[in-house]
């Protein structure tokens, strides 16, 4: 690719032009266009209209499948059908049981929080007669009004 750069003075911008060589096609191959005459196209032969329609009339026969193979199909999806539920229905009992689980934990949780409530009432029970009897022993009586 040659690229030349025009020096001379010229009205307008002053930028340099680039300029791409393009070969001519006066020193290339010359092009020539073929025409083939339609005599010497290969000529295919249509179907005409009976044609088509013996064409469809015409069955292939069918192969005849044996009894047992269809007796094993039938079994092959019986056995699918089967393991099926089954692997449902473990999945389901599966689920009871986590539910089961889950009831479970809830209700040890909620027994858990009722034990502390009853040990933080006992605990301050507690308190109050050791407070009491620290106050015995040391001669102070406490007056309790039952009002």
């Amino acid at each position: 690719m040659e690229v030349s750069f025009d020096t001379e003075k010229k009205t307008g911008a002053g930028a340099p032009v680039t300029r791409i060589y393009a070969p001519s096609h006066r020193n290339g191959p010359e092009v020539r266009l073929i025409e083939e005459a339609a005599e010497n196209l290969p000529v295919y032969p249509q179907p005409r209209e009976k044609d088509l329609e013996e064409e469809q009339a015409v069955e292939m026969p069918k192969p005849k499948v044996p009894v047992y193979s269809r007796i094993l199909m039938i079994l092959a999806v019986f056995l699918i059908a089967g393991t099926a539920i089954l692997a449902i229905s473990g999945s389901a009992q599966i689920a009871k049981i986590y539910t089961e689980i889950h009831s479970l934990d809830s209700e040890i949780s909620s027994y858990k929080e009722k034990i502390s409530l009853l040990r933080k009432e006992q605990s301050t029970l507690n308190d109050y007669t050791t407070i009491n009897e620290a106050n015995q022993n040391v001669g102070r009586v406490m007056s309790w009004n039952d009002n």
